[in-house]
């Protein structure tokens, strides 16, 4: 005995053009990779793009239908996206990815040639440029653009280069050519080791009432361990260290050479430094604001030393 059962079947609805991109009275159909049928004017094509205005230049064929279609490369979604963002009288539709973004800015900026985009493409851009920098300064890259690039490469000091190579590769390596990519190595390494002076000696700075834990052992009996060697500060050479301090100096100084921007005021960094200080009589009463000053400090000098870093850029 045999038994037999409907099994329904999903279907997606064809895609079908919103206004204004379903006007009978347009004079040319751009027809989708999917067959989707978009009726726009050639005008507005022309006066947009370079592409479309040398191939409605050419001589037409004498027996041409009064309104032509175009097969386009691009599927209906992606034709709609790039349509809505310039496209007089359309509403502009939110691209989900950067992926997408990167694919619909490159069909429009560089197969059809519409640079009036690009001012718009980076607003785009920086969107992402905290959440994925490197993948931010790849697009910049492949595009030439430099202060784009630029920012992204500073902004993916933050985290530790090395994770790109860890994960799956990504998409956007192929944006990349490996002098780029070489390049923003170069940038992470030198970035890293003027990051990371700051925290290997204190000359930058004037010893003070302000810096943690330097009056430490001139206050009562008790006193914080000593680190096993002398600091020098811009007014004072050869002092002591406090030792939990000098710790915290030290594991910063691994931290920035992963992370040239790492967020200095993070728990994950400050919190073994504020236990240890808890422990001290003295350091506990003002260490945590003596602590967050020499933080804020530490930050402008780290800012300005990597500001002086220039990234190499071929282009």
């Amino acid at each position: 005995m045999s038994t037999t059962s409907n099994i329904a079947h999903s279907t997606t609805p064809p895609f079908s053009p919103l206004a204004p991109f379903d006007d009978p009275g347009a004079d040319v159909i751009l027809r989708s990779s999917d067959g989707t049928d978009f009726h726009v004017y050639r005008v507005v094509l022309s006066l947009a793009s370079p592409f479309f205005k040398e191939m409605f230049g050419l001589p037409q064929p004498p027996f041409e239908p009064e309104v032509p279609t175009l097969p386009m490369a691009e599927s209906a979604v992606v034709l709609d996206r790039m349509l809505r963002f310039w496209y007089p009288g359309a509403q502009p539709i939110a691209i989900p990815t950067l992926d997408e973004l990167r694919d619909t800015f490159e069909s429009l900026i560089v197969r059809y040639d519409m640079q009036f985009i690009v001012p718009f493409a980076k607003r785009q851009l920086r969107e992402y440029v905290q959440e994925h920098p490197v993948a931010v300064f790849a697009i910049a890259c492949r595009h030439e653009w430099k202060d784009l690039a630029r920012e992204a490469a500073k902004s993916s000091l933050s985290v530790p280069i090395h994770d790109v190579c860890d994960s799956p590769r990504p998409s956007h390596l192929n944006d990349m050519t490996a002098d780029t990519y070489h390049s923003l190595l170069r940038y992470h390494s030198r970035c890293a080791r003027v990051a990371r002076v700051p925290t290997s000696t204190l000359e930058w700075i004037n010893r003070s009432d302000e810096t943690p834990g330097a009056n430490c052992t001139e206050r009562g009996d008790y006193s914080c361990p000593f680190d096993d060697r002398t600091w020098d500060y811009a007014n004072a050479p050869g002092r002591p260290l406090v030792g939990w301090f000098a710790g915290h100096l030290k594991r910063l100084n691994t931290t920035l050479a992963n992370s040239p921007l790492v967020r200095l005021d993070s728990p994950e960094v400050l919190t073994l430094a504020i236990k240890q200080m808890a422990a001290c009589p003295f350091c506990k009463t003002n260490g945590f604001e003596r602590l967050a000053k020499f933080t804020v400090a530490l930050k402008a000098k780290i800012d300005r030393d990597i500001d002086s870093v220039e990234l190499e850029l071929n282009f």
